[in-house]
């Protein structure tokens, strides 16, 4: 559920949802199907890791099947990159014809590439039996505990090699079905590289740099019209010397039930301690973004106690790194009003935000602070509505 895709899914999507009634009336659901989700596992079952074929290829023949590989890294050195292939061209209104590269470099002195670069269908390849990917020449190829990326565009290249510092992980098999099975309707997430050890040569401007860091893989899939079933959501995640943490709160449409779903993975050191869909989250206090577009939550709470794993941590924003709003990309303004008060007003946000809190293992209590990153996704939410709070899932 990285951001990479999530924010150009939702590009793509928003003109359907602008004459999804009809849609609706002929697909109406009224429940989420998990498959394997909601199991609780042991420490040694959570640290068993992934199959190869769970990184693999996961392609519905379906008129919205989506599909993406993401990695990210920070490194010492101030550099960040953001890497992403996808199926089909999510950003062109699902364009069979073609697919999409992601390539984003930061540097230390605040330059910023960004680039989504559209490539002929012809030349994609997917392995339906471990993460091979390639798209152009560009590749994201890998098993546990190793993947090389390469990828290269204009004046940008990288050659990296990502080494996992926990096992990879997936809740059951990784989808969740939204109404009937028939229909093949599923939203599916493998974190193969929850941590990674980084390194390698990322090229700017002609100039290379030897580079080493931290990094994270996920994987997404679906093949269902996503704003029938889902409504907001927020993820993010966050690492300490010792913990990695992932959280996320999907919240369902009314066709869906009208449900929220909380999730927290933890990780204390080299093993992973807590996969939970019990957890507790309220976000509150919702402010304007900085354009007076749509609300957020400027203030997240995530409470979580399962077995002898125990954490409160809150996160308060404090700035806006990133805001997309999807509407205004492809509509005149008019449109954009009488669409977002009306029907929905879709943004996708990234934020930077403190955080504070504490988490108990056993025996062991950490008191945690410090600055990390998050994002919220809003699909069905008129301009300014602020949700109801959802009741939770019962599982």
């Amino acid at each position: 559920m990285a951001g990479g895709g999530l924010k150009w899914l939702l590009g793509g999507a928003v003109l359907g949802a602008v004459g999804a009634s009809e849609w609706y009336r002929r697909n109406r659901t009224v429940q989420i199907m998990p498959v394997g989700f909601f199991e609780s596992r042991s420490v040694e079952d959570l640290n068993r890791g992934i199959k190869p074929s769970d990184d693999a290829t996961h392609h519905y023949d379906n008129r919205f099947y989506w599909e993406w590989w993401y990695l990210d890294a920070q490194f010492d050195d101030g550099h960040r990159c953001v890497l992403e292939l996808q199926t089909p061209n999510i950003v062109n209104n699902f364009n069979k014809k073609e697919r999409a590269m992601l390539f984003n470099v930061y540097t230390p002195d605040g330059r910023q590439y960004n680039n989504i670069v559209a490539l002929p269908a012809s030349q994609w390849k997917a392995s339906a039996e471990t993460c091979d990917v390639e798209l152009a020449g560009n590749t994201i190829k890998g098993y546990y505990p190793t993947y090389s990326v390469n990828f290269k565009h204009e004046n940008l290249a990288c050659d990296l090699t990502f080494e996992n510092l926990l096992p990879g992980w997936t809740r059951g098999t990784g989808g969740i079905s939204f109404g009937r099975f028939d229909k093949n309707q599923t939203f599916g997430w493998v974190v193969a590289q929850p941590r990674a050890k980084v390194s390698g040569t990322l090229t700017v401007d002609g100039t290379p740099h030897q580079v080493s860091g931290v990094g994270y893989h996920d994987h997404n899939w679906g093949s269902g019209f996503l704003p029938s079933y889902v409504s907001h959501w927020i993820w993010g995640r966050l690492s300490t010397e010792r913990f990695t943490m992932i959280f996320a709160d999907i919240n369902t449409t009314k066709k869906c039930g009208g449900v929220h779903v909380p999730l927290v993975f933890l990780a204390k050191d080299d093993r992973i301690v807590l996969e939970s869909a019990r957890a507790e989250c309220n976000a509150h206090d919702f402010v304007s973004d900085d354009q007076g577009f749509q609300v957020y939550p400027s203030k997240v709470d995530f409470e979580f106690s399962e077995r002898d794993v125990a954490g409160e941590l809150h996160f308060e924003v404090t700035g806006e790194l990133e805001m997309v709003n999807t509407l205004a990309e492809k509509l005149p303004g008019w449109a954009v009003d009488v669409l977002s008060r009306t029907l929905a007003a879709p943004v996708y946000y990234r934020f930077i935000s403190d955080y504070s809190g504490w988490i108990q293992v056993g025996d062991e209590r950490f008191d945690l602070d410090g600055e990390t990153h998050w994002e919220y996704m809003v699909m069905t939410l008129r301009r300014g509505q602020v949700p109801k709070p959802a009741p939770k899932m019962p599982i």
